[in-house]
C-alpha cells in the first residue's frame, strides 16, 4: 500500500471514530438530563395535582352583606372617621365621617361611595373606581386609614366606680374591664348586660360561637374567676351595663329616715332589717300602722299600700316581708304633726319622691 492510500485510509477511519464518539456523547447526555427530570417529578408527586395560581381579582360581596374576614381584621363601621389621602390632590385629602347609613361623600363624586362592612384598603380601591368611572381623576391613588372610631372601645356604664369608656382593640375578658373601671358599687345587681357591636358579631360567628344582639350573664359567675363565665369576652363597639340594684326608703318614725342603698342583691332586705338599718323605732311610732308603699301602675296615684303589723312581726306572729327596689317603708307616730317632720327633716335628695307621696297621703 502506498503512503498516499494509508494516509486517506486512517483519515476516514478517524472520522468514522469521531461520529461514533460523538454519538456515545449525545446518549450519555440525554441520559443525564432525563434523570434529573426523573429526580423532580419524584420529589414533587402531586406536582399535577397543584390548584390553579389565585388570580389578583378580589371577589364581589353581594350588596348588603359584610364579608367575613379574619376577626384581626378591621372593617370600617358607620360613625368612623376616615383619614383619605388623595395622592397629589391635597384639596381632597382630608378627614371624612361615615354617615350612619355607612356611606361617605366625597366633592367631585355624584354619589356616596359606600364604607362600612369594608377594611380600609378596601374602601381606598372602591373610592379609586368611582373617580376613574367619573372621570374626574385617570389615575386615582388613595390610602385610607381610621382616624377615630366609636367602636374602637368599649362603653361600661351603671354600677361600677369609675363608668367608663376603655379603648380596645380586639378581645378583652369582661371581668378585666369591670377591673379596669373600679369594680362593682354596693348597688351593683344580680346581672350585667352585653350588648354586642357588629364587630363582636362577626367575630363571635367566625368562631362558630352564639352570635346575639344582648347577652345577659350572672354578675356572680363572672367575677368568680373559677367559673367558666369569667372568660367571657367582649369586643371594641360593645356596652357593658351593671345593673343596679336600685334603693328603698324608710320614712317616718324611725331615727334616720332616708334612702338607702340595696347592697348588691345578694340577701334579701325584709323589713326589720331596713328598720334596723334606720337606727330603728323612735318611741313614738305606731307599730301597728306602718306600711310599705310600693310603685303598682293600676293603683291610685302608681302606688299600692301594703298594711303591716310591726309588732306581730317583731314578735314573729306575722311573717317578715321582703321589700323591693323604690319601697317606701313608711312608719308613722301617735303624733302626726311628729311623723310628717322627720319626712321633712330627712335629706331632700334621698327622699324625693317618696317622701312627697308620704307627706300627702298622710
Amino acid at each position: 500500500m502506498s503512503d498516499r492510500n494509508f494516509h486517506n485510509s486512517n483519515v476516514a477511519g478517524w472520522g468514522k471514530r469521531r461520529q461514533i464518539a460523538s454519538i456515545l456523547l449525545l446518549l450519555a447526555l440525554g441520559y443525564v438530563i432525563f434523570g434529573q427530570v426523573a429526580v423532580v417529578k419524584a420529589q414533587d408527586p402531586a406536582q399535577k395535582a397543584q390548584p390553579a395560581p389565585a388570580t389578583s381579582v378580589v371577589p364581589v360581596t353581594p350588596a348588603g352583606t359584610a364579608p367575613a374576614p379574619p376577626t384581626e381584621v378591621y372593617l370600617v363601621n358607620p360613625n368612623d372617621i376616615l383619614d383619605i389621602d388623595v395622592y397629589d390632590v391635597p384639596e381632597l385629602s382630608r378627614a371624612y365621617t361615615v354617615s350612619p347609613s355607612g356611606f361617605i361623600t366625597m366633592p367631585l363624586l355624584a354619589k356616596p361611595v359606600q364604607a362600612a362592612g369594608l377594611t380600609p384598603d378596601q374602601v381606598a380601591r372602591v373610592v379609586e373606581e368611582a373617580f376613574r368611572q367619573s372621570g374626574r381623576l385617570q389615575r386615582p391613588e388613595i390610602a385610607v386609614s381610621v382616624k377615630q372610631s366609636p367602636s374602637s372601645s368599649v362603653a361600661v356604664e351603671g354600677a361600677v366606680k369609675n363608668p367608663l369608656i376603655l379603648p380596645a382593640s380586639g378581645r378583652v375578658r369582661l371581668v378585666d374591664v369591670i377591673t379596669q373601671c373600679g369594680g362593682l358599687n354596693d348597688d351593683a345587681g344580680t346581672n350585667v348586660t352585653i350588648t354586642r357591636g357588629q364587630f363582636a358579631l362577626r367575630a363571635l360567628a367566625a368562631e362558630g360561637e352564639s352570635a346575639t344582639p344582648m347577652m345577659i350573664v350572672e354578675l356572680k359567675r363572672v367575677m368568680d374567676l373559677t367559673d367558666p363565665a369569667s372568660s367571657i369576652a367582649v369586643w371594641p363597639g360593645d356596652r357593658v351595663t351593671i345593673e343596679r340594684t336600685g334603693v328603698y326608703y324608710v320614712l317616718g318614725e324611725v331615727k334616720s329616715p332616708g334612702g338607702y342603698t340595696l347592697k348588691k342583691g345578694r340577701d334579701e332586705l325584709t323589713v326589720l332589717r331596713a328598720v334596723a338599718l334606720a337606727g330603728d323605732l323612735t318611741s313614738v311610732a305606731k307599730k301597728n300602722k306602718a306600711m310599705i308603699i310600693r310603685k303598682d301602675p293600676k293603683a291610685p296615684m302608681g302606688r299600692a299600700e301594703i298594711k303591716l303589723d310591726l309588732q306581730g312581726i317583731l314578735t314573729g306572729k306575722t311573717p317578715d316581708p321582703v321589700l323591693q327596689a323604690d319601697d317606701i317603708l313608711f312608719v308613722p307616730g301617735s303624733n302626726g304633726k311628729k311623723a310628717l317632720h322627720t319626712i321633712e327633716s330627712a335629706p331632700a335628695m334621698i327622699v324625693g319622691e317618696a317622701g312627697a307621696y308620704a307627706i300627702i297621703t298622710h
